[in-house]
């Protein structure tokens, strides 16, 4: 993997949590993996899932791609489809001078057996352009994976998110975008701008989304998480 330059923010977070959770692997394996199963196993989902997101983050999509399981399902605001076809996606993306950046807070992870659910606090930043201008949607969001190990080793195995709030904010602060206030009405309050942005692109928006304020959403997706963790 390339080196990480310091002084970026969201490069050091993703850096730290990465520091983390593998001093956290080196000492529970130097106690015995007997003593620490279930810690190692949490360990591990963690780091899977934020070097996925270090991975991405850096453009480094032959790693990025083997954090997945051939049959793992994606949905988040902009796609739905395999594991693959997201690399692949976002590899497009970046291409289209579409950048996006993640700043993470520590991975929480349930394991049942040869089965995870992790969630991972996360800070999204999307760097595009609205109206011929640069712009950063800024949004709060929770990752919700479903990992599974396979052969001994964890992959993703399934990726929801749960929206909280954004904001949309110019990159010279002298030139900012006409926002109409009629349009932005009609969009969530948990991703209203990421709606706005992306109503502008060739990723439509939706209203089905998981987020704060559909709590009965947040509500299904967790029951259905909870069902597949224990398989019933």
């Amino acid at each position: 993997m390339s080196s990480v330059d310091p002084r970026d923010p969201g490069r050091r977070s993703l850096l730290q949590a990465g520091l983390g959770v593998s001093m956290g692997l080196m000492i529970a394996e130097a106690a015995g993996a007997e003593a620490f199963g279930p810690l190692l196993d949490r360990l591990a989902v963690a780091d899977l899932v934020t070097r996925e997101r270090a991975a991405r983050d850096a453009s480094e999509w032959a790693e990025m791609a083997a954090c997945y399981a051939a049959d793992s399902h994606i949905e988040v605001s902009w796609f739905q489809g395999t594991g693959k076809d997201f690399v692949a996606a976002s590899q497009k993306n970046l291409s289209a001078r579409r950048l996006s950046q993640h700043i993470l807070a520590p991975t929480t992870a349930l394991v049942s057996n040869n089965r995870a659910i992790a969630q991972t606090p996360c800070q999204l930043l999307g760097f595009v352009s609205l109206d011929d201008l640069d712009v950063c949607v800024v949004g709060t969001a929770r990752l919700v994976w479903r990992v599974v190990r396979q052969q001994k080793e964890w992959l993703i195995a399934g990726l929801r998110m749960i929206y909280i709030r954004d904001v949309l904010l110019p990159c010279n602060p002298s030139r900012t975008p006409t926002i109409s206030a009629a349009e932005l009405e009609k969009y969530r309050l948990s991703y209203r701008y990421l709606s706005y942005v992306l109503a502008r692109s060739d990723h439509p928006a939706r209203d089905d989304l998981p987020g704060i304020d559909r709590p009965d959403l947040v509500a299904s997706l967790r029951e259905k998480e909870r069902a597949w963790l224990t398989g019933s």
